[in-house]
């Protein structure tokens, strides 16, 4: 039987357990419309034998052989399944070549647009890199993006469109940490407990400082996060920063390092977790804590390929494409109807899952959007 989709206002504002689950109450069809088979959020990792069923959407507007598009990606495992289950069938059913770049970044983003000299097309990114540039500095989805079925209004913005979610967890090395369990982010704090060095997410990928980790740690609610107490984080942060040994920037870095155990902890994709454990690689993690992230396509301003660029982003969200991207990574699909087409057993995996939800929160794009410039000032007066 398929699972009703959870699903939020994930562009906008933070959410605690009870307004999520309520929200996944009211949605109908599919089975997880954050939840991927086989995503959550730069951010999952895949079992090429978990392939979703279906047939593959009518794609309008094919290219000839010397029409492409630039998508700016994050690398890792991710981007692998995108190249084998949504670049690549994209250009046999269009023609259109897909040059993958990247990582993603706001400052590359400004300077391109800045300049005239536009190289991306489209970029792997969220709604709060719109809110943090400014809507200047990005291209506008047409009105059909907004009213594809099975789409929940939520993962569509005039210059944003979700098309997977992923979840940032609590991940370490078992053997390192001698069969010991991390529950939550104090235990991630606590190198006295739990010895060893650690790694959490920088600024120098794109990515935002995780000081939701760290007020966590610091024993505030998941539900009384935002807005974040940016001092208090900080004077958290430096309670832990002498463990670090770098700041990860790629989604690939934390599973790097916890593997040659050059750390015994990290915040790090669940996605990644489940394809470091396929490779049996001895590592183990916590959905409690957990963070969901919308992963959103963004157009920057003045892309040489713009209608490539949305012909790639619409492709991406149709269900059956999202039900074989996704029913092979564990990101969560943003169509409801693509879970459905997956297999159940997989769908379990997913950040999206009722289980899983009900122990994580939402990051707020709305919050960082308004507050990025100023967090990353402190970020890089801290990291010195």
């Amino acid at each position: 039987m398929a699972r009703k989709p959870v699903s939020a206002s994930l562009f906008n504002v933070g959410m605690n357990r009870r307004d999520l689950l309520r929200r996944s109450a009211m949605m109908a069809g599919g089975a997880l419309a954050l939840g991927g088979a086989g995503s959550l959020l730069a951010a999952c990792g895949g079992d090429p034998t978990k392939a979703a069923q279906g047939g593959e959407p009518a794609v309008s507007g094919g290219g000839g052989s010397n029409k492409k598009v630039v998508v700016a990606d994050w690398g890792g495992a991710i981007q692998d399944a995108e190249k084998t289950y949504l670049y690549e069938p994209f250009t046999k059913e269009t023609g259109i070549e897909v040059v993958i770049s990247g990582p993603p970044s706001d400052a590359k983003i400004k300077a391109m647009v800045d300049s005239g000299n536009v190289e991306w097309d489209l970029v792997a990114g969220s709604k709060s890199n719109v809110l943090s540039l400014g809507s200047e500095y990005f291209e506008e989805f047409p009105e059909r993006l907004h009213s594809i079925k099975g789409m929940d209004p939520a993962f569509t913005d005039k210059q944003a469109i979700a098309y997977y979610v992923f979840s940032t967890n609590i991940g370490w090395n078992a053997e390192t940490l001698n069969g010991k369990k991390m529950e939550n982010w104090a235990d991630f704090f606590d190198t006295s407990t739990f010895p060893g060095k650690r790694t959490m997410g920088g600024i120098e990928g794109g990515g935002n400082p995780e000081l939701e980790f760290a007020l966590l740690a610091d024993g505030v609610a998941r539900d009384k996060l935002y807005p974040l107490d940016v001092d208090r984080a900080f004077k958290k942060m430096e309670e832990i920063k002498g463990s670090v040994p770098q700041w990860w920037s790629s989604g690939s870095q934390p599973g790097q390092m916890l593997v040659s155990k050059q750390v015994a902890a990290a915040s790090i994709w669940s996605g990644r977790v489940f394809t470091l454990q396929g490779e049996k690689a001895p590592i183990d993690f916590t959905w409690n804590d957990g963070m969901y992230t919308p992963a959103a396509w963004i157009i920057p301003k003045g892309a040489q390929n713009k209608d490539a660029a949305i012909q790639l982003a619409e492709y991406s969200v149709q269900p059956e494409v999202q039900a074989r991207l996704w029913g092979n990574y564990p990101c969560g699909p943003t169509n409801s109807l693509a879970l459905a087409k997956m297999d159940e057993e997989w769908a379990i995996k997913l950040p999206t899952h009722p289980d899983h939800a009900a122990v994580q929160f939402i990051n707020n794009a709305e919050w960082w959007g308004e507050n990025r410039d100023m967090v990353f000032k402190r970020w890089n007066e801290f990291s010195l």
